[in-house]
């Protein structure tokens, strides 16, 4: 199959007018509600949203029965447009996303994510055993074809530390990327950046222990907020803006909090937030973890768009969880100094 770039621009209306749906809201620039003439509320997504790698995902999301909603694709063009049922819900973002109940639920949801980005490889598998299941053919055939399936499902392991070392320079050049990135566009009157540079390029340079994530994947829901997340109001949450990279370890519940800090209107927010990053589970300890939650709030900052109240406060707040950050790098050399 050939593999086409996201379209970045596309026009809705022709598009619309060629599907037979009617548009009804802008969803932001990539994507549109839009109905069926039954009434049936649609989403048309294209841009990274459309992407082939995405497209195949939610493909197999479908075999693996995921425990949250997701877009179902009903039609579309991988890399030029896909459509998907509308799922209704209230973003989190739009409740108290610093409550207790709310830090526990996306947290576990984070886990949840993280293990069906470790069973994709078994997808394909799931599918070949559920086509030959459901075919009509003798007994016999039947089973000698469901031992191929499985065996070809396994033939998936032989590259996967190849793949899993792929992951992990992906997620060790997205951190490298942040610095630089940030710097160009820090406003010029806020020297606290500036001034740390130096030490956490040094840091981002020589840590690799928060890319060798545990046996699995390296893959993570890079949009994973408050704003994409949805409380279906039937126990179950609803997993929206699928953007989908390899990330540091534990990452997707450090973006949860570093989204929740920039975006808090109440105060106190460095006491807080401590709090709360020693109430996030964690499934291995690692010291660096500090600079995963920092390089998350570098990226999530520079995300926002239009005035951020408690300015000042949260950038405190920000510098001071770097200064931790760069505190853990003396600390490991005075180890390694010991050892």
């Amino acid at each position: 199959m050939e593999v086409k770039e996201p379209s970045e621009h596309i026009d809705f209306v022709a598009l619309a007018r060629n599907l037979d749906l009617r548009l009804t809201k802008a969803l932001g620039r990539q994507a549109w509600l839009a109905q069926t003439p039954s009434g049936t509320t649609l989403v048309i997504k294209s841009g990274s949203g459309a992407s082939v790698q995405l497209y195949d995902f939610l493909i197999k999301f479908k075999t693996l029965f995921p425990p949250f909603d997701y877009p179902r694709v009903i039609s579309g063009e991988p890399g030029f447009y896909l459509v998907y049922d509308f799922i209704p819900g209230t973003p989190l973002s739009e409740g108290d996303f610093e409550s207790e109940a709310a830090q526990a639920a996306a947290f576990e949801l984070s886990g949840r994510v993280n293990a069906l980005f470790r069973s994709l490889r078994l997808a394909p598998m799931f599918q070949g055993l559920h086509h030959h299941a459901t075919s009509s053919q003798d007994t016999q055939g039947v089973t000698a074809q469901r031992l191929a399936a499985l065996g070809s499902g396994l033939d998936c392991q032989v590259d996967g530390l190849a793949l899993h070392r792929w992951e992990a320079s992906q997620s060790y050049a997205w951190a490298q990327g942040i610095l630089p990135y940030c710097l160009s566009r820090w406003p010029g009157e806020d020297a606290g950046l500036t001034a740390r540079w130096p030490d956490l390029g040094h840091r981002v340079e020589t840590v690799t222990s928060i890319h060798l994530v545990a046996p699995g994947s390296h893959l993570a829901h890079t949009c994973f907020t408050p704003e994409h997340l949805l409380c279906t109001g039937n126990d179950r949450w609803g997993v929206v803006g699928w953007q989908v990279a390899p990330r540091p370890y534990n990452y997707m519940r450090y973006k949860y909090l570093a989204w929740c800090l920039v975006h808090t209107v109440q105060g106190d927010i460095e006491k807080r937030y401590r709090f709360f990053l020693d109430a996030m589970p964690a499934i291995q300890s690692c010291a660096a973890n500090s600079l995963t939650f920092v390089l998350s709030l570098l990226e999530t900052w520079m995300e926002i768009r239009g005035p951020i109240e408690l300015k000042a406060e949260k950038l405190q707040a920000l510098y001071s969880f770097m200064d931790e950050a760069l505190a853990v790098s003396n600390d490991d050399k005075a180890q390694w100094q010991k050892a």
